[in-house]
């Protein structure tokens, strides 16, 4: 009788977790389609990112958006290279908790303090950069 409980408890456990992984099963499979997607324009993107490090911290905001609109964009168009439908490098060199920290230790909120933090956090060399 012990061992029919037992194994009654074990079945109902596992009927507990196998529904309770099933309701998972939606969020996992959009998890799948979504990382696919990204795959198909990481290469445009971290190419974006590993550009605009090297070459835009000289500029001020007009002169970088500029650079990517007229520059990075067409390039990426004209060779074929794959990339986000709107390519963002700040969503390759940072995350929101690392901005969440600049922005704890005194760096202001604003888009070019944010790119200049990801500049310099992200950049082997020295950097060169016009800070307003």
């Amino acid at each position: 009788m012990d061992e029919k409980n037992r194994c009654e408890m074990k079945l109902f456990n596992a009927q507990r977790l196998m529904n309770a992984l099933g309701a998972e099963q939606e969020r996992w499979a959009q998890s799948i389609v979504d990382l696919g997607e990204l795959l198909q324009v990481i290469i445009g993107d971290v190419l974006l990112a590993s550009s605009f490090v090297s070459y835009v911290g000289p500029f001020n905001k007009k002169y970088r958006d500029a650079i990517i609109v007229e520059n990075f964009i067409p390039f990426f168009e004209q060779n074929g290279i794959p990339k986000s439908a709107d390519p963002n490098p700040l969503l390759v060199l940072t995350d929101e908790a690392e901005k969440a920290s600049w922005n704890n230790c005194g760096l202001p909120p604003d888009r070019v303090s944010t790119e200049n933090g990801a500049i310099l956090t992200n950049s082997e060399r020295t950097t060169l950069m016009v800070d307003p």
